[in-house]
Order: C-alpha cells, then sequence, then structure tokens
C-alpha cells in the first residue's frame, strides 16, 4: 500500500520553519514493530516522527538567537540616533530661549564649545559664556526677534561614542519684522553616552555665509556670534 505524505510545515515558537519532509528526512530510530492504523501510517512511525523534530529543531536556536541580538542592536542604534538628533535641535531651542542652564546642560563633563566667542571647556564655563556675551535674559523673556533652523541632521553611533554633522540658518527680523537669513553654518559635533545619556563632547561651529573657520584660532577682540 503507498503512503504519501503533505509537505505539510511547522513553525515552533522559536521561529524555525520545517515540514514533514524534513522531519522524515531526519535520523530516527529504527521501528522495532510496525502497527497500522486506519489511515495507513503506524503509529510508532508518528513517535518516531516527533522525535526527529526534537533532534532537528535545536540546530536552529542559534540562529534564531544571532537574530534576535542582530535586531536589539539595531534597535538600540536607532535610539541613539533618535536621542543624540533631539540633543541637537534642544540646542538651537535653549539658545534662542536664553536658558542657559539648560543650553549648558547639554554637554559633557568636560564638553567643549568652539565658535565665534573662542573655545570653552564645561557646563559652567559655557554658561558663562552665554552670559558675558549675550547678556541675562530678563524674567519671562520671549524671543521675537531671532531663532535658529538646524537641518540635515547626519548622526553615526559608535557603542557609547557618536559623531554628528548638521547645518543651521539664523533669522532675524527684518524692520518690517520679516524673518530674514542673517547667518549659514554648519556643527560639527562628537558625543559621548555620560551617566546614560547622550552629551555634546565637543561642538564646533563653522560659518559658511559669511564664511568663519572653526577650527582657526579666534580673535578675542572681534565680536561674533554665538552660533
Amino acid at each position: 500500500m503507498e503512503v504519501r505524505t503533505s509537505p505539510r510545515r511547522f513553525e515552533p515558537a522559536n521561529g524555525c520553519v520545517c515540514t514533514m519532509r524534513d522531519i522524515y528526512s531526519a535520523p530516527r530510530p529504527t521501528p522495532v514493530a510496525t502497527f497500522f492504523v486506519k489511515g495507513g501510517i503506524s503509529m510508532l512511525a508518528r513517535l518516531s516522527a516527533l522525535l526527529a523534530v526534537v533532534l532537528v529543531l535545536p540546530a536552529c536556536a542559534p540562529q534564531q538567537d544571532a537574530s534576535v541580538a542582530e535586531l536589539r542592536e539595531r534597535l538600540q542604534r536607532l535610539e541613539d540616533e533618535k536621542a543624540i538628533r533631539e540633543v541637537i535641535i534642544r540646542y538651537g531651542e535653549y539658545l534662542d530661549a536664553r536658558d542657559y542652564d539648560a543650553y549648558a546642560s547639554l554637554f559633557a563633563s568636560d564638553g567643549v564649545w568652539a565658535g565665534g566667542f573662542g573655545t570653552f571647556q564645561g557646563p559652567a564655563a559655557i554658561r558663562e559664556m552665554l552670559e558675558k556675551n549675550l547678556g541675562k535674559p530678563e524674567e519671562g523673556f520671549i524671543n521675537k526677534s531671532n531663532f535658529h533652523l538646524v537641518t540635515t541632521v547626519v548622526v553615526d553611533v559608535d557603542g557609547d561614542t557618536a559623531s554628528a554633522r548638521s547645518r543651521y540658518l539664523f533669522f532675524t527680523a527684518s524692520p518690517e519684522n520679516r524673518p530674514v537669513v542673517a547667518l549659514a553654518g554648519r556643527y560639527v559635533d562628537e558625543f559621548v553616552r555620560e551617566n546614560g545619556e547622550w552629551k555634546i563632547k565637543r561642538r564646533t561651529s563653522h560659518g559658511v555665509i559669511p564664511w568663519r573657520d572653526g577650527d582657526a584660532p579666534v580673535d578675542q577682540t572681534a565680536s561674533a556670534p554665538a552660533r
């Protein structure tokens, strides 16, 4: 009597997929007795097939574990990139709002700011630089005269460090109270994960229009906007 089996697929919880053909072709004990039942397939053969599943499926586990680890790594990278982009956006928001404490908190404990006013290290020194050059805002300050627009953010994460680059436009109000682009530049950033949070390790601000090399020594006697 000819027995035909359909290539049914089995999908266990670990994600490994196999068919009845895989199961029957796997090594299994040789039956010592045959008890045919209605339908043409022996009970012992069924038990042997189940035993084959036990032999076949463990081989899929390492591949499954590797896939899960890869997904976790990719998810972590995406979360890190999102957190770093938010820091870059908040930088402009806090500067426009003259919230110097929040602005300085974006930097690591030994973080460096390098721009038109010179080079300053540490949140306290960076906050002092802003107060000295931009002045302390009055209580309830609302900026109605200028703002930053940050765009084209590119982030490259490498474990607990990262690099990023972005561009900015600085808008001011015209005599007709219309937004006018006054400056265009770019940021080059180094980031570090500090106490579980992404912080700016070093930010260098370069002017594009008008041109200003952020890596060149700064003339401390010249006035330059903090961007």
